[in-house]
């Protein structure tokens, strides 16, 4: 296991930031219909360790887009910051909202069945469905592949 990193982000306007640690120090790409549209294109994300440290929490919105999960953004300038797993603490930052990107590797995109044409990646990264990378996030072994 990586040794744990301390990472800070913020929002746009500066009115939510959070503190946080990550050990795998990889980004991800979902390509799912929902982030895509959330987003604009691919969510960009990273896993935490524990439980973040937020500040500027009246700023935060969560919306409740499926049974699985929680996205979160800053309600006064829309910055997309994070999807958690509903009812827990898990939670993945957007890469695009920290501070020191210094480190970070783009490894692994998931939902990749519903990743549109008009785009690829030149990394090399593993390519995941969304079943199975829901059930690592659910815990759903029947869901895997």
């Amino acid at each position: 296991m990586t040794e744990a990193r301390d990472i800070t982000g913020h929002c746009l306007c500066g009115a939510v930031s959070y503190a946080t640690k990550t050990t795998t120090h990889e980004v991800h790409a979902c390509h799912c219909g929902m982030c895509r549209r959330w987003t604009g294109g691919p969510l960009m994300y990273f896993d935490c360790e524990g439980m973040p440290s937020i500040t500027g929490q009246e700023f935060i919105g969560v919306y409740r887009s499926s049974d699985v999960g929680e996205r979160g953004f800053c309600t006064r300038c829309g910055t997309v910051l994070f999807w958690k797993v509903a009812g827990e603490e898990r939670y993945t930052f957007t890469a695009g909202s920290v501070d020191d990107v210094s480190g970070f590797t783009f490894t692994r995109q998931i939902f990749i069945e519903d990743k549109p044409p008009y785009y690829d990646f030149a990394n090399e990264t593993e390519k995941v469905r969304g079943s199975v990378a829901m059930a690592s996030y659910t815990g759903d072994a029947q869901k895997t592949e």
